[in-house]
């Protein structure tokens, strides 16, 4: 009769990094750039921990609060620059493009400030840098606090585009690059811009040219140069 090999001891095993907070969302965020953010389930989490659904609840209620988590993480990431009255909308510029660039290397969680008003930390402290920043532009308080939902609303905007295009190949500008490029592959733009009627739609048969191109930096800091400045050279704003 042969003799079984002997059972390995628990002991010899490798140990399981202990469980936190921050080790569930970082395995939430290994999962989203892996699979995207649909994929981001409680037990597909767990499953990537080495553990089961059950022990991620001791840290997270439920999927979407892990999300929201996530969403602050990767906002986190973001430095914020100490306020130079002088170079406000330079800064404001370069904050929103550095915060669109890291949630687009995250397709999805962006969704998170859609339909939401987000209250947790990382969020909330950009938003009180926004805010700063526009004030120190001068633009009168009620119109900067709007500002914030507008701002909020194209950093939202922006990277629900890059989530459609699939989860993300490279960095952040890559991924809006990416994301322009499969979007105007998808509905052959070129193609369907230079067979317009002229007679029927003058203006963009016209613009044909213009309308597909550029790359996806460039159309970028336009709605941000566009954004910031319709918030200063307003009617209740201050200097731009």
């Amino acid at each position: 009769m042969q003799t079984p090999p002997p059972r390995r001891s628990t002991r010899s095993r490798p140990a399981k990094s202990p469980l936190s907070e921050a080790a569930v969302v970082e395995a939430g965020l290994r999962v989203l750039r892996r699979e995207g953010v649909d994929a981001v389930t409680m037990r597909k989490v767990a499953a990537e921990l080495d553990t089961g659904p059950a022990s991620l609840y001791v840290y997270v209620s439920q999927r979407g609060e892990l999300l929201r988590l996530m969403h602050d993480s990767v906002i986190a990431t973001v430095p914020l620059p100490a306020i130079d009255p002088g170079r406000w909308r330079e800064q404001l510029t370069a904050l929103i493009t550095d915060v669109v660039r890291a949630l687009g290397a995250h397709p999805g969680i962006g969704r998170v400030s859609l339909g939401d008003i987000p209250t947790t930390p990382a969020w909330l402290g950009l938003f009180d840098r926004v805010l700063g920043l526009l004030l120190a532009g001068g633009i009168e308080r009620q119109r900067a606090a709007w500002g914030c939902d507008l701002i909020a609303l194209h950093i939202g905007a922006v990277t629900y585009e890059v989530d459609s295009a699939g989860p993300a190949a490279g960095d952040g500008e890559e991924a809006l690059q990416g994301a322009l490029d499969a979007r105007h592959a998808r509905v052959g733009i070129e193609e369907r811009l230079a067979g317009l009627d002229p007679a029927r739609y003058p203006h963009l048969a016209a613009a044909a040219a213009e309308l597909s191109a550029g790359p996806a930096s460039a159309r970028l800091a336009l709605g941000i140069d566009v954004l910031i400045g319709g918030l200063a050279g307003g009617p209740a704003g201050g200097p731009a």
